[in-house]
């Protein structure tokens, strides 16, 4: 096995070169494998726009790129009747685009020329890719094995690795093309302007890249004579000849002049958008670039392009990732206007995701009002580019950000995000306590310009609102909690935007908690009730969901589970968009079905809360099993020993271990001792009526043990044995003899007239017909089941194919064939 390398990049094509590069320009090595034993210039060449180019700088290989090739000045559309220009485009014009066809051999050259010796391995074909632990394993072809800490698939369409993530071989478009690539000794005179024919399924077009070169292509939709072209390429230059009568002869004169080896034909794939969303993109340290991620057709003209741009971005954040400052770090050591033009193309790229870095000369660590800053300039981000993801990440960092929150930190966010003098600021200013000015948490790197936001956006001031009132919850301050939270919801009534839903859930949950340790939550329920009736109108799902956690709160804190379950059976379907909602609304739902003595669905419901709890919501964790435990009980089952030895539940789940001890003896005494004892504990859970329920069970069980151990037994001694302290406990025995006997619990009689109970003895089963239903209840199952798969297999008659005519099913025939077949395809980024 090689040595342990930090980066294995597999594919030496223009995303993994490009990657490779940014790596190497930010200080990180890495390993670039390619399976031929030379770079790849399947394609001869495509075209690079504007965004191109600027990844191309970014590297530091653009300029030299250009030297070598025309940039296009604009395109020229002829006719297919008449030959004829019928237009014509400017690409100046149109927003002053920097358009060049570039050889596909000269792009990669200029890319590995530019990485160290040893980077590219030729000849190094991936078989196969294990787990170990963080690491994996690349194994090569000829036995080799790399043990490498990040994983990146740039190998184009049939990629290995991204058949490792589980992606799909890309789709057939149903199109074929053809490419030429011709070169002649003296000026070819087309000039600088890209030329395109169209006709009924067919695209001719023709691009320059020096003054001596030209490159062309042809797309059709194929009939089942012309795919044959694929694999016999001698004729193609007849056949696009043939299809291309009404083309200038100008132009037809560049096919003819095209040499038998300048002509390559390939299938046109792409991958579908859906599989891109809803596939594993990347799988911890491993993830794909360029083809092998995004193959697309080359009408879009993007492909070489895209496949650039992954690698700047990709290149960035892997090596932000493996180093432990690498911007700033990168940023002092640059030394060339190279890598200097790499870090504006990867902020340009990441259309300014990151907040910029601080000018400050300070090596101190940023204070929290700089995070909280930073967190501004992220809910900014998501609100204008409304995506929701930035601000639940916004969610996660304040929350590790709240036990630094203090009012002078406060107070100055407060002043940045919003205007001051105005309303919002003067509210939100009012419920924060007046400290000296010299104790403010200072930014350093700001602290010296004012900045004011000029307009305030609605998910700042919620932000801002959802600040104030964790800060005065932590602080005890419930009654101005309590009127922040009704201010901050007031405002939310009027907002339907979805950056702001996930914000707005937060806000509910602690608007009901200020209520809630006030003892005022019957208060709110009316508002809640409204507030989730307005979530539905606008499909703010999440707040639905913590909307209806939240009531379904409300009403079991006030034991009013008749009217919880209707609520709950009458609101829209939970869709657990959120973990952490999910395992409360399953825990309120065992709850639930605990009181309505549905055992067996509160037991799958409460387990299943405990489950997908987060390990660090150990209070939730330890309340799901306390139900769990007591409704086990019920049910007459004894929960194993390891739910009591659970790391850090120890000592709040011993009372319902000594509970469960008492009910597995069946000793009434026992467990009468262990509910006085934990009484206490058992009402602050709110499971003391549950637990007077289990009295039952500790006295059947007592019994069985009873019934086992005596043949013949006074009731007398039974009422003292189970330690019965009524009245009248013989009479007390024999009641409950005679209900263990009828609900089958024991297997015994009673002789009412000398007051015993006799146990039956326990004959050989197999004497009864016992084993003979069991049996065939097996065989019975065993032949329902052979029957529906003998069902399953049935299929309706063939009569509707019959109508097929004979061409049609051959043509059928033939494309099934075709998509069934496998092709070795290269990268395909463009004509």
């Amino acid at each position: 096995m090689d040595k342990a390398v930090d980066v294995v990049i597999v594919g030496a094509g223009i995303a993994g070169l490009t990657t490779s590069l940014g790596l190497y320009r930010l200080g990180v090595e890495s390993i670039v494998l390619e399976s031929w034993d030379s770079l790849r210039s399947t394609g001869f060449a495509l075209t690079l726009w504007t965004n191109a180019w600027k990844a191309l700088d970014a590297v530091g290989v653009g300029d030299s790129l250009r030297q070598q090739h025309f940039q296009i000045q604009g395109a020229v559309v002829v006719s297919s009747t008449s030959g004829l220009a019928t237009s014509e485009t400017s690409f100046h014009e149109k927003g002053n685009h920097e358009v060049r066809c570039v050889k596909r051999k000269k792009l990669l050259e200029a890319l590995a020329k530019e990485l160290p010796t040893g980077t590219i391995r030729l000849s190094s074909k991936v078989v196969c890719i294990e787990e170990s632990g963080f690491f994996k394993l690349v194994h090569l072809s000829d036995g080799t094995i790399l043990k490498t800490k990040v994983l990146i698939g740039c190998d184009g369409v049939n990629s290995v690795v991204a058949k490792w993530l589980g992606f799909k071989k890309p789709t057939f478009t149903g199109r074929y093309a053809i490419v030429g690539f011709t070169e002649s000794k003296d000026s070819h005179g087309y000039g600088t302007k890209s030329i395109q024919f169209f006709e009924s399924g067919v695209r001719f077009g023709c691009r320059p890249c020096d003054d001596k070169t030209l490159y062309w292509y042809y797309t059709w939709v194929p009939s089942s004579q012309d795919k044959e072209l694929q694999h016999n390429p001698a004729p193609l230059k007849q056949f696009v000849l043939s299809k291309v009568e009404k083309l200038p002869a100008q132009l037809r004169a560049i096919i003819e002049s095209t040499e038998p080896d300048g002509f390559m034909s390939y299938r046109l794939a792409y991958r579908r958008p859906w599989e891109l969303l809803w596939g594993n993109i990347n799988k911890s340290n491993v993830c794909v670039a360029g083809d092998a991620f995004h193959p697309m057709t080359p009408d879009i003209g993007q492909g070489g392009g895209a496949a650039l741009e992954d690698g700047v971005v990709l290149a960035r954040y892997v090596a932000e990732a493996l180093l432990k400052e690498p911007s700033e770090e990168a940023k002092e050591e640059a030394t060339s206007p190279t890598l200097s033009s790499f870090f504006n193309m990867t902020q340009d790229v990441e259309m300014k995701e990151l907040p910029a870095p601080s000018n400050s000369a300070s090596s101190s660590p940023p204070s929290t009002l700089h995070h909280l800053k930073e967190i501004a300039a992220l809910i900014e981000t998501g609100a204008y580019a409304r995506e929701v993801r930035r601000i639940m990440r916004v969610v996660r960092l304040t929350m590790a950000l709240r036990r630094k929150l203090n009012a002078t930190v406060l107070a100055s966010f407060l002043n940045f995000a919003l205007t001051p003098g105005s309303e919002l600021h003067g509210r939100l200013f009012s419920y924060l306590p007046k400290e000296d000015e010299h104790d403010m948490d200072v930014d350093t790197a700001t602290s010296g310009t004012q900045i004011v936001a000029k307009h305030s956006l609605p998910e700042l001031e919620i932000y801002c609102y959802l600040l104030v009132l964790i800060f005065l919850i932590d602080q005890k301050r419930y009654n101005e909690a309590k009127a922040c939270a009704s201010a901050s919801i007031t405002r939310l009534k009027n907002l339907n935007r979805r950056t702001v839903d996930v914000l707005a859930s937060r806000l509910y949950f602690y608007y009901s908690l200020s209520y809630e340790l006030t003892g005022d939550l019957a208060e709110i329920r009316g508002n809640l009730l409204s507030l989730h009736r307005i979530a539905t109108l606008r499909r703010d799902e999440l707040g639905q969901e913590t909307l209806l956690n939240l009531l379904l709160r409300n009403y079991l804190h006030y034991n009013l589970y008749d009217q919880a379950e209707k609520l709950r059976s009458k609101a829209p379907r939970f869709e657990a968009h959120s973990n952490q909602q999910f395992c409360r609304y399953l825990f309120y739902l065992g709850k639930i079905r605990t009181i309505q003595l549905e055992y067996t669905d509160a037991k799958e419901s409460l387990l299943q809360a405990a489950r997908k709890a987060p390990v660090a919501a150990l209070g939730f964790r330890v309340q799901c099993n306390k139900w769990a435990i007591i409704v086990r009980l019920l049910l007459g089952e004894i929960p194993e020993r390891t739910v009591f030895m659970q790391k850090g539940m120890e000592n709040a789940l011993r009372p319902y271990f000594e509970l469960t001890n008492a009910v597995r003896i069946g000793d009434l005494e026992l467990f009468r001792n262990v509910a006085e004892k934990f009484s206490d504990t058992f009402n602050s859970d709110r499971t003391h009526n549950l637990i007077v329920r289990l009295r039952h069970n500790v006295i059947r069980t007592g019994l069985r043990n009873i019934s086992i151990s005596y043949s013949r037994v006074s009731l007398v001694d039974v009422a003292k044995k189970l330690r019965l302290d009524s009245a009248n406990p013989v009479a007390d025995a024999e009641s409950i003899v005679s209900k263990a006997i009828r609900d089958g619990a024991i297997d015994a009689t009673i002789d009412h007239a000398n007051g015993w109970m006799v146990s039956k003895e326990t004959g050989d089963i197999y004497s009864t017909n016992e084993p003979q239903f069991a049996f065939n209840s097996r065989i019975a199952f065993c032949l329902n089941m052979h029957n529906e798969a003998v069902r399953a297999l049935r299929f309706p008659p063939n009569s509707h194919k019959e109508k097929e005519c004979a061409e049609k099913r051959r043509e059928r025939q033939q494309q099934e064939q075709e998509l069934a077949k496998h092709i070795a395809e290269e990268d395909d980024d463009e004509f």
